[in-house]
């Protein structure tokens, strides 16, 4: 009985070995976790804790990249920077198109006359055959004058001998001068519209720019989903392992005897409930991958991986310095700011149009007369055959409806204008707040998350030295399992929050594109 005694008590302690050497309990994945004081504070070094999780690879048919990789992808590619960039060509014809008021216009014209009809003089020709001649240029000035030069030819030529010249050509040298002083005075209107036109371009280059940097910080955001991704399916991975490890000790300690059954049905649970949160894992992974490619607009059958990690440390700015920084770069308040300029140049236009139209107008003309062109042509340009003429031509709107209406109306839109920039102001103070504050917030509570990280890891890894001895049961394992899943995967939430809040405080500062000015 003695000797029978001792074996069993051999047989014991093999098993104990037996499963200590099966179950070899693997270490928790952190990347640099905060080390636990004696008096139990957290130490915050931002110089420690650069990088989050396990330096990420890729399988052979994936290819790793790198936020700033899939950055410049994505504004070489996508639909959206080309919209955008469209949508600035097409605002840079405009000045164009207003600037064809100061054009300069040729016309001219040919014309032939053969008149036979019956006249009531005797000394009227029964036939008349007449050409005409002309061409000219004009052009209105940036002064709003309008200046005409035109020459022409007329031959004429009849059947009567009434006539001192038959055929004669009768040239002719005319300049006209148009001066609007009132409405539109000295091209007041032309050139404030031309002015207004290259502020418009500005705002459409700032919203251009305005709405690349809108896809940068989206592109940015997805690229942390994926890494929030991969980092979540290297947890359930890693998790998944404990758990099969486990199983395969409950069974052999079953199969001596030194477990029950319903231990093995719970380790095997376990390890089911495992590879159901794998597979999930790995779809969420897939589809963060596939909208991180949409924005890229990359082919479908291209694999990406991270290429990094979580990184993070401590914010070097303050509130008042963000805020300052953002008041200088935000597009949007300087859009705001030259809106209220454009009304203001407006409502003057406005108030000008609706002035009477006042035009000053001078011509002069020489001619010559002969029944040879060249000789004709060769008087028009000697003082003997002029014509001058001055005068004043006025028009005046009696009830003039439409002006004011549109005044009444730029008045509006420049009030508008005004309470937009204020509100723009507000928006930008609430918004860089907001942001700087989540980001202190999250800075502040991941000392804490990886504080509870690493002492679940300690928990899980004493039980299992206990479970090793033969002191502890599977129901204890499984449960501290999914404590340590948990804080894990509450840690890497927290730090795709942390990320997604440094992008939003970039985004509302105005800040992200500075990194890649270089390419537009």
């Amino acid at each position: 009985m003695r000797n029978a005694g001792f074996a069993i008590k051999l047989l014991f302690i093999a098993s104990l070995l037996t499963g200590l050497g099966a179950y070899c309990p693997a270490p928790a994945q952190q990347g640099n976790p905060v080390p636990v004081q004696p008096e139990d504070t957290v130490s915050f070094d931002p110089e420690a804790l650069v990088s989050c999780g396990p330096k990420p690879e890729a399988p052979s048919d994936f290819r790793l990249v790198s936020r700033e990789d899939c950055v410049r992808f994505a504004v070489n590619n996508s639909f959206e920077v080309k919209l955008a960039k469209l949508d600035l060509y097409v605002a840079e014809t405009e000045l164009m198109y207003v600037e064809a008021v100061f054009d300069t216009f040729l016309y001219g014209g040919v014309g032939w006359t053969e008149d036979k009809r019956q006249e009531v003089s005797v000394f009227a020709p029964d036939k008349d055959l007449l050409n005409e001649y002309y061409a000219g240029v004009t052009k209105t000035l940036p002064t709003g004058t309008e200046v005409t030069v035109e020459a022409g030819d007329t031959r004429l030529w009849n059947n009567t001998p009434f006539v001192a010249k038959n055929p004669s050509h009768t040239a002719e040298l005319s300049f006209e001068i148009k001066q609007p002083v009132g409405k539109n005075g000295f091209g007041y209107v032309d050139r404030k519209k031309i002015t207004l036109t290259k502020l418009a371009i500005k705002n459409a280059d700032l919203e251009m720019k305005d709405r690349i940097e809108a896809l940068i910080a989206e592109v940015e955001r997805s690229y942390m989903d994926l890494v929030f991704a991969k980092r979540s399916l290297d947890i359930f991975t890693g998790i998944l392992e404990k758990a099969k490890n486990l199983y395969e000790v409950d069974r052999k300690n079953l199969d001596i005897g030194l477990r029950e059954k319903v231990d093995l049905f719970s380790s095997e649970a376990n390890v089911a409930t495992r590879e159901a949160e794998v597979l999930v894992a790995e779809n969420n992974y897939k589809r963060a991958e596939e909208n991180l490619k949409l924005m890229m607009n990359m082919s479908d059958e291209a694999r990406i991986a991270p290429a990094e990690a979580f990184s993070y440390g401590y914010m070097d700015k303050s509130l008042p310095g963000c805020l300052k920084e953002a008041f200088e770069k935000r597009r949007d308040y300087y859009m705001k700011k030259r809106d209220v300029e454009i009304m203001g140049l407006n409502l003057k236009i406005k108030t000008n149009e609706k002035w009477p139209e006042i035009d000053l107008i001078a011509s002069m003309a020489m001619n010559g007369c002969e029944t040879k062109f060249r000789k004709a042509a060769g008087k028009t340009v000697v003082m003997d055959n002029t014509y001058y003429y001055a005068g004043v031509e006025f028009k005046i709107p009696i009830e003039n409806r439409q002006a004011r209406s549109e005044f009444d109306k730029a008045g509006y839109e420049k009030e508008s204008a005004l309470v937009k920039l204020k509100e723009v102001e507000r928006t930008i103070i609430t918004e860089v707040g907001n942001a700087f504050r989540n980001v202190l917030a999250y800075e502040a509570s991941l000392a804490y998350m990886h504080k509870a990280v690493e002492l679940q890891s300690k928990k899980l890894a004493e039980e299992e030295k206990r479970f090793s001895y033969g002191r502890s049961n599977t129901k204890n394992i499984i449960d501290y399992q999914r404590d340590l899943l948990r804080a894990e995967l509450e840690e890497a939430k927290f730090m795709l929050d942390h990320a997604r809040a440094n992008i939003d405080l970039a985004r509302a500062m105005n800040v992200i594109l500075d990194k890649y000015e270089d390419m537009l």
